[in-house]
């Protein structure tokens, strides 16, 4: 019997026009009325969840920054946070100025950036209501910490600057592509699979109690740690190949139709 449920949002939960189905909503309320609880596990920034999570009157504790942060939204208190060090990260900064590639760097709130450019406006798509601030160099700029940092570009030329960071970056930085023009970079244990898993402790929930549900790699530790990992039909097709099931598409609902098909139809009501 499943007791809680991961979803990620963008390309999951979320439609293309980052709205959230009906179909999604009545899924959601369903489990919720059977004492199972649902979490948002996301790589977006805590001030761009949180009225997601009150729309769906969600009132468990949610992750942000690829689980990075965890939130309880009851209280605002965070109950578990793993940045990333400045002096850390500053060949990546480093490499990403010399190369001419677009950086964001966070905190809870803004989103920090060189200057203001077409990937900032690109990634405002994403970022709704997020300010972006424009600082100068990174490298120059003073903050202590960040729960992650975002190289923005063409796929191509990420794809050349993983293959060159992976030779310098330290074995305590994660570094993967949450979209095509996405390259990340968090701590080691700042993933949705380390936020699940604190969660499911915390909870006393067993993995095998756990369903997860996203689409891309960011979501794959989440996905793998979980008793039953979910890929939507739009999702990467590694992720597929490391699901246990294929849902349909963000587009079609496919989070209702895991819900609905794995646990409305199949699972009792609990008593």
């Amino acid at each position: 019997m499943f007791k809680l449920i991961a979803c990620d949002l963008d390309d999951t939960l979320l439609k293309n026009d980052f709205s959230v189905s009906d179909n999604n909503r009545e899924a959601i309320n369903e489990v919720k009325k059977r004492g199972i609880k649902l979490i948002i596990l996301t790589g977006r920034v805590t001030a761009a969840v949180r009225p997601i999570v009150e729309g769906l009157g969600l009132d468990e504790p949610f992750g942000s920054f690829q689980g990075a942060t965890i939130i309880d939204p009851k209280t605002d208190e965070i109950l578990y946070s793993c940045q990333l060090e400045k002096d850390g990260i500053m060949d990546i900064l480093k490499y990403a100025e010399n190369h001419d590639i677009h950086v964001n760097i966070y905190d809870n709130t803004k989103i920090y950036v060189r200057r203001l450019n077409k990937w900032t406006d690109f990634y405002e798509s994403f970022a709704r209501k997020v300010e972006i601030v424009a600082v100068g160099s990174l490298q120059d700029y003073t903050f202590n910490k960040t729960p992650k940092v975002v190289l923005i570009d063409e796929n191509e030329k990420l794809k050349r600057a993983y293959d060159d960071i992976l030779k310098f970056k330290s074995a305590a930085t994660n570094m993967f592509f949450s979209k095509k023009n996405f390259l990340e970079f968090t701590r080691k244990k700042a993933t949705k699979g380390y936020a699940l898993e604190f969660l499911a402790r915390k909870w006393h929930i067993q993995r095998h109690e756990i369903m997860a549900i996203g689409d891309n790699f960011n979501d794959l530790p989440m996905i793998e740690y979980a008793g039953l990992g979910i890929c939507m039909e739009n999702g990467e097709e590694y992720v597929k190949q490391s699901s246990d099931f294929i849902t349909l598409s963000n587009e079609n609902d496919g989070v209702a139709y895991a819900l609905d098909k794995l646990i409305l139809k199949t699972q009792n009501p609990a008593i």
